[in-house]
């Protein structure tokens, strides 16, 4: 196999492992809170980082370790929490929809922080993928929760916008594998006030479904999958990487039916597509 085809191989499993992530968490609801599946699932990933961190050394400065704690604020407990909490409130195919959209907030914040310039290009897309926002939710349906919770994810999505922003440079100078795993060493110690003494408790005495899924999510989705993300960035250009996420959605929509018998409704599918055009388009680099 050439090391295109690996790379390949390894963004589009990425991809599905994704996918199934969301469904499977939408199914951890049933039985435990948002915060101590956020916990419990960085917990896992956390000792399973720990060889990474012994094995791949690295340096930051004190400024560092502040942008490292702004990466565990933004992408673990902001990202994790308010998703979650998102996803209590609608189906597992429509969240992950809508938070496929945080390519568009990380191009809101590259311009407002100056890092990329204005393009009309990008309004389009923003356009777009907000039409297919609204035919996706169908505003004159929902409930006050329902509504609630699309912002909540909405939220999630911007959180994520500032952890790529805010990570540019440190994941260009330090090693990706490195930075993750002691973001999310900090993640999971500002996780521990909320989820309590006690969800160590609820830990060791989850039913056999739950403790699968909750390991699921922090072996499979959380180390593993980063480490199959970074080891494809190798061989594929990040563009062409961006683009296999596109295909997450779907997975998740699709799993959700056979998981936890989630349908799935013309709105998720019309509007999906169009908010992943619309991100597809928002991320088109111009030549020059």
């Amino acid at each position: 196999m050439n090391r295109a085809g690996r790379g390949y191989i390894e963004l589009i499993s990425v991809s599905i492992i994704w996918g199934l992530t969301y469904t499977v968490l939408k199914y951890s609801l049933e039985s435990l809170t948002p915060v101590n599946i956020a916990f419990f699932r960085f917990l896992i990933a956390s000792l399973f980082f720990i060889p990474v961190v012994l094995i791949i050394k690295d340096h930051y400065s004190g400024k560092e370790y502040i942008s490292l704690i702004i990466l565990a604020l933004s992408g673990i407990l902001m990202y994790q929490l308010f998703f979650i909490f998102g996803e209590k409130g609608m189906s597992a195919g429509n969240a992950s929809f809508i938070v496929s959209m945080e390519p568009i907030f990380i191009t809101i914040l590259s311009i407002a922080t100056r890092e990329d310039k204005f393009s009309w290009i990008y309004i389009i897309g923003l356009l777009i993928s907000t039409a297919g926002l609204i035919v996706l939710l169908q505003p004159g349906s929902l409930t006050g929760y329902e509504i609630v919770s699309a912002i909540f994810i909405l939220i999630a999505a911007f959180a994520w916008g500032i952890y790529t922003v805010v990570g540019r440079n440190l994941l260009a100078n330090h090693n990706p594998l490195n930075v993750t795993a002691i973001v999310t060493f900090i993640g999971t110690v500002m996780l521990f006030p909320a989820a309590g003494l006690g969800s160590i408790h609820i830990l060791m005495d989850l039913k056999s479904d739950s403790l699968v899924a909750v390991l699921f999510m922090g072996i499979a989705a959380t180390f593993l999958g980063y480490i199959l993300w970074f080891d494809g960035l190798k061989y594929v250009k990040p563009t062409v990487a961006g683009a296999t996420l596109y295909i997450t959605p779907f997975i998740t929509a699709v799993t959700a039916v056979f998981i936890i018998s989630e349908p799935i409704g013309y709105n998720t599918i019309i509007g999906g597509t169009m908010i992943l055009a619309g991100v597809g388009i928002s991320s088109y680099k111009r030549k020059g």
